[in-house]
């Protein structure tokens, strides 16, 4: 890789899942910081290294190139039992981040009330599918003025009165459907489990913003996608924080002038976990030889993944929503054996006119009819291609017509889960 421009957000384009820890580890050993700015253990990334695969959550996936600073923003919502999971899995692996990590002190902490609420309604008719991690009640109670953030288990007085009225407002809400933890049992584990942390917790705004002036080169990690995004998504079906661009200016605290790049990430087909509209889903053994080839199994739940063509209607959206500057399209190689390849090039609406943007209303997208085009698959597997010229022609124009129904260039290409395995298109360059 080329030395790397300033500021770089990496951020999906499709329901999550497009391969962002890849890149991102691909790339962060060219950065001073990796930055991590929405989201909670909801989101996993995934990085396969020498064969290796190691799932990463709440830690930036810099975490392992030795040199890269680690931040987590303010738009995080944290849960520090699973932080400290995930922090004994990367000491089991040799790799320690605790003296190259910066925690925002105005991240929300996660609590079992937050977790108790999210199940409760997920056993109802109202359920949308979501990993049942607490984290959309964290962004409400944060949105009310009621939450904890870290900076405040730094200030113990006044704590127990504060989640003891955060216990009253649960009980109230689900009643006697679950079992809750007395609110002195939460602050004691709390204060265990925040301990080892202290010395990280800080101002990540004035962190990055010096940073950012001395000129250190920042990586933004998205989480989640920008179809799953609280404002642009396909509501309700979405997650509960802004995992498009906006996101990363509210979830750090850096002007927009400080971003000097955009790459959006998305498959050469399309996953989506959970409920909500998935226009190009497919069922039967093409979406099985996905599902299987491509491992699509959420990495923070197991659950197995709904699968389709590629929809370049979504990625338009998300492309002109976020201004990304190219595209990163991952796992071409699991499309490799298939003997025809559909590409979702747009939709028309129920009067029959072909739609310009993607509707706001889910009962709309539902009762669209896709417009696809098919193409031929390739006799040669694309798995481990390492150059353009070396693709199969029928991937080649496949690609160019991504690129073209999506508006946006194509950048890098991946063609297997290992940091080796994939290539830049002719003339672009990721940074």
């Amino acid at each position: 890789m080329s030395k790397p421009i300033e500021n770089l957000a990496i951020l999906g384009l499709q329901w999550g899942d497009e391969g962002k820890g890849k890149l991102v580890d691909l790339l962060s050993a060219n950065f001073r910081n990796a930055v991590r700015f929405q989201g909670g253990n909801n989101a996993g990334h995934t990085v396969v290294v020498n064969g290796e695969s190691i799932a990463l959550h709440q830690v930036p996936s810099g975490a392992l190139h030795p040199e890269c600073f680690l931040v987590v923003g303010s738009g995080v919502v944290l849960n520090l039992e699973v932080f400290h999971q995930e922090l004994e899995r990367l000491r089991d692996r040799g790799v320690e981040v605790l003296d190259r990590l910066l925690l925002s002190d105005k991240a929300h902490v996660i609590l079992p009330y937050y977790i108790a609420i999210d199940n409760w309604r997920e056993s109802g008719s109202n359920r949308i599918g979501t990993t049942g991690r607490g984290i959309g009640p964290t962004y409400e109670t944060k949105a009310a003025r009621l939450g904890l953030r870290l900076g405040d288990l730094k200030r113990p007085d006044g704590l127990l009165e504060r989640i003891s009225n955060i216990y009253t407002e649960t009980r109230l809400k689900i009643g006697d459907a679950a079992p809750l933890p007395a609110p002195e049992a939460v602050l004691k584990d709390l204060q265990e489990q925040i301990k080892p942390l202290l010395k990280c917790i800080g101002n990540a705004q004035e962190y990055l913003y010096d940073a950012w002036k001395r000129g250190e080169s920042l990586l933004f990690e998205g989480a989640q996608a920008t179809m799953l995004d609280i404002d642009h998504g396909t509501y309700p079906f979405v997650t509960s924080s802004n995992c498009s661009i906006g996101g990363l200016f509210t979830g750090t605290g850096l002007p927009p002038k400080a971003l000097n790049k955009v790459l959006g990430v998305a498959k050469a087909y399309t996953t989506r976990v959970g409920a909500g509209p998935f226009p190009s889903e497919l069922s039967g053994p093409v979406a099985e030889h996905i599902r299987q080839a491509g491992h699509e199994f959420g990495t923070t739940t197991g659950r197995p993944r709904r699968c389709g063509w590629f929809d370049a209607a979504v990625v338009r959206h998300s492309c002109r929503l976020n201004g990304a500057d190219g595209v990163g399209l991952m796992k071409l190689d699991v499309l490799d054996g298939l003997d025809s390849i559909g590409l979702v090039k747009g939709y028309r609406g129920a009067d029959g006119n072909t739609l310009t943007a993607m509707p706001s209303s889910i009962h709309d997208l539902e009762n669209t009819e896709q417009i696809i085009e098919y193409f031929d698959g390739w006799p040669e597997p694309t798995k481990g291609v390492k150059s353009w010229n070396a693709l199969p022609a029928q991937a080649q124009r496949y690609l160019k017509a991504i690129e073209e129904a999506v508006e946006t260039p194509i950048e890098y290409v991946s063609t297997g889960p290992n940091r080796g395995e994939g290539l830049l298109l002719p003339g672009r360059s990721l940074t």
